[in-house]
């Protein structure tokens, strides 16, 4: 039996980045989604449809037709032993619906099946990072209390710091220090690029939320990592970067230093020329970081 929406389409086009033009639109022309209805005719919207939305708006801005799109997508949620659409996002549902009801044990089997299902970067990218962010929305439209969202963080952090405990550094690896900056506490995609760095053989140290300047620049001048990884969730600890990085520029210089999150996302103008951008994806950052470590540690250039 099809699960009923719980979404409607403002909190759709909030969460996807879609239009709620192009939903309808899409719906009409390529019967992707697939809203149920109210008793008032209001579309909403599953996690399932939701799933559809993103995966055909990430083929779409791959440059695949929206026609063949919706094929590819139609076709993924017909086939879902195949560990893709739908059936992640039945997966994501249970994560979801489990950590507001503070069932860690359901909450626990649901997230061992979606990594038995995904490799990490698939299982953050389509699962954790929109599960995280959904859980967000939710808290801030009044839909959950700060209670369950305490709880939701707090299990998917316990996970990923298993996880990042799996694997030790390879011999002769870049070292990153890793830190939200100064007022940030929201670290949970700090975390999954950690746990991706150290699944690649690098060696990690870890800060976590709210490093002071003060802490943080002491702490790189003392380990000279290959790289310092921070990031930012909002404007105001955003502004914090420009100043480690003048400092850390004459006490570590040959640290490069990658910066991300929400904030610089989402405004250019928070993003300084003398550190290095990572990208909205986790994947960019992954790369950069590599890209850069490892030069350090040959002695080349970036």
């Amino acid at each position: 039996m099809r699960k009923p929406g719980i979404f409607r389409i403002a909190q759709v086009e909030a969460m996807t980045g879609v239009s709620a033009h192009a939903l309808r639109a899409w719906e009409r022309r390529y019967g992707v989604p697939r809203p149920s209805r109210t008793g008032g005719q209001q579309r909403t919207y599953s996690e399932a449809d939701i799933a559809m939305i993103r995966r055909m708006h990430e083929l779409a801005t791959q440059g695949v037709p929206l026609a063949r799109a919706a094929e590819i997508v139609l076709q993924e949620a017909a086939t879902p032993g195949e560990g893709t659409g739908p059936r992640i996002a039945l997966l994501k549902t249970e994560l979801f619906e489990a950590l507001l009801a503070f069932d860690e044990q359901r909450a626990a089997a649901a997230w061992t099946e979606l990594f038995d299902t995904l490799d990490l970067l698939s299982g953050f990218e389509r699962v954790v990072v929109p599960l995280m962010r959904d859980i967000g929305i939710a808290w801030h439209e009044q839909r959950i209390t700060i209670a369950q969202e305490h709880f939701a963080s707090n299990f998917v952090r316990a996970r990923l710091d298993q996880l990042s405990r799996q694997v030790q550094p390879l011999p002769g690896a870049p070292t990153v220090v890793l830190a939200c900056l100064e007022g940030e506490h929201h670290e949970i995609g700090l975390l999954m690029l950690a746990v991706m760095l150290r699944f690649q053989g690098i060696r990690t140290i870890y800060l976590g939320q709210d490093v002071p300047d003060e802490d943080l620049i002491r702490t790189v001048e003392d380990a000279q990592p290959e790289v310092l990884a921070v990031n930012a969730g909002t404007a105001e600890g955003a502004r914090h970067l420009r100043g480690v990085v003048s400092a850390l520029a004459e006490t570590a210089p040959l640290t490069a230093i990658v910066y991300g999150g929400g904030a610089f996302d989402a405004d250019p103008s928070l993003r300084i020329e003398t550190a290095y951008y990572g990208g909205p994806r986790l994947v960019e950052a992954v790369a950069l970081i590599n890209q850069l470590g490892r030069s350090r540690i040959t002695g080349g250039a970036a």
